[in-house]
């Protein structure tokens, strides 16, 4: 799920890039880094559960 909004910020961010004001498109682009990394974050910290 978190990676369907973090799909979906990607995109508003292009669009926004594309046809808005500069400052805008540079504050959502770093509002979805962030997001992104913790994501990355949050998956990366996890355990594996690995028997063999």
């Amino acid at each position: 799920m978190e990676f369907t909004a973090l799909f979906l910020t990607i995109t508003v961010t292009m669009l926004v890039a594309w046809w808005g004001p500069r400052p805008l498109a540079l504050s959502l682009f770093a509002v979805v880094l962030i997001a992104c990394i913790a994501t990355f974050m949050h998956h990366a910290t996890d355990t594996l559960k690995l028997s063999f």
